[in-house]
């Protein structure tokens, strides 16, 4: 897990290096399910996650199923995970997955609900029976 939060602000923003954020992107190149996880922002996603991606060269997630997973105030932001997250994913040639979005109403204490805890366990085990399949031949 890579939390954005914790890496070096000027790294991020391309001001400098850091070996922190080096090992993130490295990291995301290494794995076959890339989870994104972002709160919405402005009826997108966050800044912070758009700099991190802007950091990965071009064709770092091909291959890569990627899995959006996006929580805001109001259901009305639902299509955020398509009209934002899955173009992200697919301009760096990631192969964008169905996406969970949940709104504050779905949390309790920071807590979710079991309803919301088994849509995303079920995108979680959709995503990896993917990645295990075999390929078909034709």
């Amino acid at each position: 897990m890579i939390d954005l939060a914790t890496l070096p602000a000027d790294a991020l923003l391309g001001r400098a290096q850091s070996p922190e954020v080096d090992d993130a992107i490295s990291g995301v190149g290494e794995a076959r399910i890339v989870i994104a996880a972002t709160p919405t922002y402005r009826a997108l996603y966050t800044g912070l996650l758009k700099c991190f991606f802007d950091l990965m060269p071009a064709g770092h997630l091909a291959g890569k199923l990627c899995l959006p997973i996006q929580t805001g105030a109001s259901p009305i932001h639902f299509l955020a995970v398509e009209y934002g997250l899955r173009p992200l994913f697919m301009s760096l040639d990631g192969i964008p997955l169905a996406g969970v979005y949940a709104t504050d109403a779905e949390f309790t204490d920071g807590v979710p609900s079991a309803e919301l805890a088994g849509r995303v366990e079920e995108a979680a085990a959709a995503s990896l029976a993917i990645a295990v399949a075999p390929l078909s031949s034709g």
